[in-house]
């Protein structure tokens, strides 16, 4: 809990800082929305699907800090206990927050980042607007675990509106590390 602290509080001093990063010479940054898919590889492994964001400030030339958040919706499947199979629900919600190192031209680029974080893996609380409430609300719980993300990607750009591609190894520490294949595909914006 104590890391978790002082990880938010490195975070909130870096989004204090984003405005003075614009005001550098590197004065641009990218913002986009994305589709994801999450293979959550605990006992069974289960597909989720999700949306999330991501904002990202240039701090130097091939580098940027970026941030993203992600829900996936809830996956429905059944639990073995003994004689007894049960029905059961669960959510995920993920934030990384981390370095993105990039090379190639305008308009085609890969990169790969190392980022960490968090995840929350939660019971739904009804519908997905208050689901998604419920799991910002409980944030911190028994139910977050710290995660560290290496991925890589690829960047494909037309002026200020491209397409991103990335895939990577959600690592998230329970009683051990466990690794979940993460992809992530949709519209990014540099500005």
């Amino acid at each position: 809990m104590k890391q978790m602290a002082i990880g938010s509080v490195v975070l909130t001093l870096l989004v204090l800082g984003a405005p003075s990063l614009l005001a550098q010479e590197h004065d641009h940054g990218e913002i986009g929305v994305f589709g994801d898919y999450f293979r959550l590889s605990e006992g069974n492994d289960r597909n989720f699907e999700g949306i999330g964001g991501r904002i990202g400030f240039n701090v130097a030339p091939r580098v940027q800090l970026e941030g993203q958040m992600t829900y996936d919706f809830e996956q429905s499947f059944d639990t073995r206990t003994g004689a007894t199979i049960t029905r059961s629900s669960l959510t995920l919600l993920h934030g990384l927050f981390g370095p993105k190192f990039t090379g190639g031209t305008e308009h085609a680029r890969i990169f790969g980042t190392v980022q960490g974080g968090f995840i929350r893996l939660g019971v739904p609380a009804g519908s997905d607007l208050n689901s998604f409430a419920s799991s910002i609300g409980k944030f911190g719980d028994s139910s977050t675990h710290g995660a560290f993300y290496p991925g890589a990607g690829a960047e494909f750009y037309v002026g200020h509106v491209g397409l991103r591609l990335d895939a990577g190894d959600f690592i998230y520490f329970s009683d051990g590390a466990h690794h979940n294949l993460s992809v992530k595909f949709g519209p990014h914006f540099r500005f």
